[in-house]
């Protein structure tokens, strides 16, 4: 009977603690439920949840319930988690961040949606590059050909882009340095002293590495033997692609470093040769190098610093050139004084505001701006004389610059008055005189008689032009 009672006990208070235990259990997990559900509602309504929060006008304690409409209004949530206010404070948001835009905005100018910089900001970049330009070509031979390079392209990169960073020149400078380093740590290194102090042997060297190691080549079209991407160095060092001018300037560059490093004492120095005559093949060739007792072979010419810049921006010119260009004479200045004389009741092949020069076939447009500028730079380094002179002025006609195109355009006719021109090469056999000045163009082979021709008409033509732009300078003056 006792163990009866005992046992009956000790089962009450085991179900005594069984239903504790699962009242506890049921206690706590309905406040993790609660906690959980607590948690939700709030990222709910952090997270952008539409929710309305309801009850908070019924909590006032001051009994002010006239506005409870407006604090409704206000407790909607956005999708960023802010309330969105009424009308009259989201109009003041927007305005406030339109001022902003504005106020980021001021001082750039705009063409054709395109924000530029304003003048006293790339004027300076473009100054600069010019003035650096011309020290270096007048250094000539003792120039630095990649210097010179670098401040041709800033020129342009800061006037076409109105640009208020400048082209950073040092970056691509060290581009030419760490090809130097690198040549001098992994291929010389390896060279004997006997290899070293032979010339032919080090251009070979220097061939490979450049040609073959870092595949620098010229464009395999014609069309991108004018490109304005083929010229600037910047793009050709960079993109390892590149006419035969800016070629050789990485070449000259490349022995130049080389000679201040001491590495080509034992050889000698080393010449750099580019091809002049295409003849009957117009793929452009790579420069090679020969050895500086050695004569250029027919057909090529020994570049130098100044030269190499010199044929960068003939090539610029021909890419920026509006005109169909004469490749057989190297000019297009024929249809471009022609369309100055004869073109003022046709629309075509004259200047249509900022587009610039629409053509009826061939080239449908082209960069006036950009001609007129590397002319500019042309007829500065020949001192302003000369067929460049002739050039520019024609350029600054259909550029409206009418009193400056009578001034060169009279100059280079007093200039070619009075100083005796070479003849016209016909074929590959004659040559030009050293010390007459000399065209622009050249016949590698045709008629003479119709080298005249179009000789006449463009005397013709400008003939034409200069009479009329003295006409208007005397209508002003009676005007006034």
């Amino acid at each position: 009977m006792t163990t009866t009672t005992t046992a009956t006990t000790a089962t009450t208070a085991t179900r005594g603690r069984g239903r504790r235990a699962l009242s506890t259990t049921t206690t706590t997990a309905t406040r993790a439920r609660g906690r959980v559900a607590t948690a939700r509602a709030a990222r709910f309504e952090r997270e952008g949840g539409f929710r309305r929060r309801r009850g908070r006008a019924n909590a006032r304690t001051d009994g002010a319930t006239s506005e409870d409409g407006e604090e409704e209004g206000r407790t909607f949530l956005g999708r960023t988690g802010r309330r969105t206010g009424d009308a009259e404070s989201i109009a003041k948001n927007y305005a406030e961040k339109e001022a902003e835009t504005l106020a980021k905005s001021a001082g750039r100018q705009y063409a054709f949606g395109k924000p530029q910089s304003p003048k006293e900001t790339w004027e300076p970049f473009a100054r600069e590059a010019r003035m650096g330009l011309v020290e270096e070509y007048r250094r000539g031979a003792k120039g630095d050909a990649v210097t010179a390079s670098m401040h041709l392209a800033v020129e342009d990169d800061a006037v076409q882009g109105r640009t208020s960073v400048c082209l950073p020149r040092e970056a691509y400078t060290k581009r030419m340095d760490k090809l130097v380093n690198e040549f001098v740590q992994r291929d010389l290194s390896y060279m004997s002293a006997e290899d070293k102090a032979d010339a032919d042997k080090m251009i070979e060297a220097v061939e490979r590495y450049l040609f073959e190691e870092q595949q620098y080549r010229t464009p395999t079209g014609w069309r991108e033997a004018f490109s304005p991407y083929r010229t600037y160095f910047h793009n050709v060092i960079a993109q390892k692609v590149g006419i035969p001018a800016t070629l050789a300037a990485i070449y000259i560059g490349f022995l130049e470093r080389l000679k201040a490093k001491g590495e080509l004492d034992a050889c000698g120095d080393i010449k750099v040769l580019l091809r002049v005559r295409r003849g009957a093949d117009p793929t452009p060739r790579r420069p090679q190098g020969i050895k500086a007792s050695d004569a250029a072979p027919d057909g090529s010419v020994v570049c130098t610093p100044d030269m190499v810049v010199r044929m960068q921006l003939m090539a610029l010119k021909r890419a920026f050139w509006p005109w169909e260009w004469d490749d057989s004479r190297d000019s297009g200045f024929l249809l471009a004084v022609e369309a100055a004389a004869y073109g003022k009741d046709d629309r075509m092949n004259t200047a249509a505001g900022v587009v610039g020069i629409i053509q009826p076939t061939g080239r449908p447009f082209g960069d006036l701006q950009m001609a007129l500028l590397v002319t500019e730079r042309l007829a500065e380094l020949d001192e302003n004389v000369g067929y460049e002179q002739r050039d520019m002025g024609v350029l600054l006609y259909h550029s409206g610059y009418r009193r400056d195109a009578l001034d060169a355009l009279v100059a280079f006719e007093n200039w070619k008055a009075t100083t005796k021109l070479a003849a016209v090469e016909i074929d590959d056999s004659s040559s030009y005189s050293i010390n007459a000045p000399t065209p622009d163009f050249a016949w590698e082979s045709g008629d003479p008689v119709e080298a005249a021709r179009l000789a006449l008409r463009e005397d013709e033509a400008l003939a034409k032009v200069i009479l009329e732009l003295n006409r208007d300078v005397l209508e002003r003056q009676f005007d006034v």
